[in-house]
């Protein structure tokens, strides 16, 4: 978000869902909605066109927008070895804002 050139070309973060699942779920690109785990929720806006369509059953948020702390929603597991946070994964529900 401080980068002029990426903030103009990606001013808020999306959610990118698989366009199977947006009509399962009854949503549409650009429709905001929540993401929620049972560790937090976040609003996001969808978008299922583009090449970042993920496979169904997946969805992505990408980490750059301060104001949508994913981190919050995803797990807090640790490794064992490395001790390096897994903010990576985690069941979530989505359901329209």
């Amino acid at each position: 978000m401080r980068v002029p050139e990426l903030y103009r070309a990606a001013p808020e973060a999306v959610c990118f869902m698989n366009p199977v699942d947006a009509k399962t779920y009854e949503v549409s690109d650009g429709q905001l909605i929540w993401i929620e785990s049972r560790r937090g929720k976040v609003k996001a806006r969808i978008d299922t066109r583009g090449r970042n369509s993920p496979p169904r059953g997946l969805i992505f948020v990408p980490w750059f927008d301060e104001r949508v702390l994913i981190n919050k929603v995803t797990l807090d597991a640790t490794c064992p070895m490395s001790k390096e946070t897994d903010f990576k994964k985690c069941a979530v529900k989505i359901y329209k804002a």
